[in-house]
């Protein structure tokens, strides 16, 4: 129905403790008599308008439009399955935990008003009950409006009517000639259909000054930065007021996209949009993309030769007979999370995990779980350096057809050494609906019967200065929260 992560038009901002946290969109939703059955035009309509017809509606990729009654009516018994079933809005995750942006997801209530007016013969209802139409750019257009700086692959790729999945990368120069900070960026592929997802990475010259930047942390290698990925359910990315991604002067771009043939020969040559905070204006954080992977557990003993020939290239200084992996090198050494493993064996449900400590006190912007067929549920966790575990996102029902990211509507802040905890599960059996083969083994892989098992997550890491603040902050708001809810109603 509705891509989770963005959503054209109903995003609003309000200022709290130095961060963007977002309002409620408007919804005409109003509670039907016990005496009157649900409509489509009073109940149901407002629902779609804010749920699903940012997708459900023409010229995009959804299987139908549901704008109107005539556009919905055949769909009704479709409609009410993928609704209680809660395969519909994509939005996979346990909705008892945390508070995000942007969040399309029905409430039982909803879910219920739907159910009853379907089982009661899903009656049009009286056109002065319905809400305004919404109206919509289009699919090929800008979410927030026109970019300052607009970037297009030279060449691009065709991508055949049939064969293997392929990764094609393409470096195009942005012509950046001063440092420049973003407030919000967008890809817009031309074949949405053979993209199952695609990124643009910031290859910064060899001599730019890295000081201040968080990088050579998570998955930034080198002098790289993700600047953003594509994929159903994410093309665009918004950052909060005070928050950015930085693009150095002389910086490359790199796009980098996973094709996968769907029987139509097709040329893509996809454009990524940029719009910049005014020139003066320097954001308090940066905000950096990383991909914490999981694996098998202990990368040491299990892939030790290229564990240590990760460790040589980053400057460690390691024993011949190293009894262990030397401390802090998962900090600073990101490729290891390029050398984990996965093991999925034939009939099993298989789960891994990745633990990756935060080198600097930082706030965890939002967080995506990235699986293929066989993935079945991902969590996002925080060890706290006193011990105590929270829980910050469960993916209890992963889609691998959907790229959602889950934006926290209060960033989370934790201190230097809290640990990010991640978990998968991968589905090898039968009762995967999605699994081609439950029969074969399965291992890390870019093709899309291979498996990943990546929790990307945004982070703004602070300085120490910045956490004390934060957190003075933040415990004033509970404090003043608290006072005003004591207070006696007049």
């Amino acid at each position: 129905m509705v891509p989770a992560g963005k959503i054209v038009g109903v995003v609003g901002v309000v200022v709290v403790a130095g961060l963007v946290l977002a309002t409620e969109p408007a919804t005409y939703a109003q509670t039907p008599s016990p005496a009157a059955a649900p409509t489509f035009t009073k109940d149901v309509l407002p629902i779609l308008q804010r749920s699903c017809q940012t997708c459900h509606r023409p010229g995009t990729h959804a299987p139908m439009s549901l704008m109107t009654y005539k556009d919905a009516r055949p769909w009704v018994r479709s409609i009410t399955q993928k609704v209680t079933r809660r395969e519909m809005p994509p939005w996979h995750i346990d909705r008892s935990i945390g508070e995000y942006l942007e969040d399309p997801s029905l409430s039982d209530r909803e879910i219920a008003l739907i159910k009853a007016w379907a089982d009661g013969g899903a009656p049009e209802g009286r056109a002065a009950d319905a809400p305004p139409a919404r109206s919509f750019a289009s699919s090929a257009e800008w979410t927030y409006g026109e970019p300052d700086l607009i970037v297009r692959m030279a060449k691009g790729f065709t991508i055949p009517a049939e064969g293997p999945d392929f990764i094609p990368e393409e470096d195009v120069d942005p012509g950046l000639t001063e440092d420049r900070y973003v407030k919000w960026v967008q890809i817009i592929p031309d074949a949405t259909r053979a993209v199952h997802h695609s990124h643009v990475y910031v290859d910064m010259p060899d001599d730019t000054d890295l000081n201040g930047l968080p990088l050579r942390m998570g998955s930034n290698v080198g002098n790289s930065m993700d600047l953003i990925e594509y994929g159903a359910g994410n093309d665009a990315d918004i950052f909060p007021d005070g928050t950015a991604k930085i693009l150095k002067k002389g910086s490359m771009f790199r796009f980098e996209s996973h094709y996968h043939p769907y029987g139509e020969v097709v040329h893509d040559r996809q454009r990524v949009g940029i719009k910049f905070y005014p020139k003066g204006v320097v954001p308090k954080v940066l905000v950096t993309s990383h991909r914490i992977r999981t694996g098998v557990g202990n990368d040491w003993v299990l892939n030790r030769e290229r564990i240590e020939d990760l460790l040589l290239r980053a400057g460690h200084k390691l024993s011949i007979d190293e009894p262990s992996m030397p401390t802090g090198a998962l900090v600073e050494e990101n490729p290891l999370h390029a050398a984990a493993f996965l093991s999925i064996p034939p009939n099993t449900v298989a789960r891994h995990e990745r633990f990756w400590p935060l080198p600097k006190p930082a706030l965890i912007v939002s967080f995506q779980p990235h699986m293929h067929f066989r993935g079945s549920r991902m969590t996002l966790e925080a060890i706290h350096p006193d011990g105590r575990r929270e829980v910050l996102t469960d993916a209890t029902h992963y889609e691998q057809t959907w790229q959602v990211t889950y934006k926290y509507k209060t960033p989370h802040l934790f201190p230097a050494g809290t640990i990010l905890h991640t978990t998968s599960w991968h589905d090898n059996t039968a009762t995967n609906k999605h699994n081609p083969d439950p029969t074969a083994w399965v291992g890390w892989g870019s093709r899309t019967m291979d498996e990943m098992g990546h929790g990307w997550t945004d982070v703004a890491f602070l300085t120490d200065e910045q956490y004390r603040e934060e957190l003075a902050t933040r415990k004033a708001q509970r404090r003043t929260s608290t006072t005003d809810a004591s207070r006696p109603q007049r």
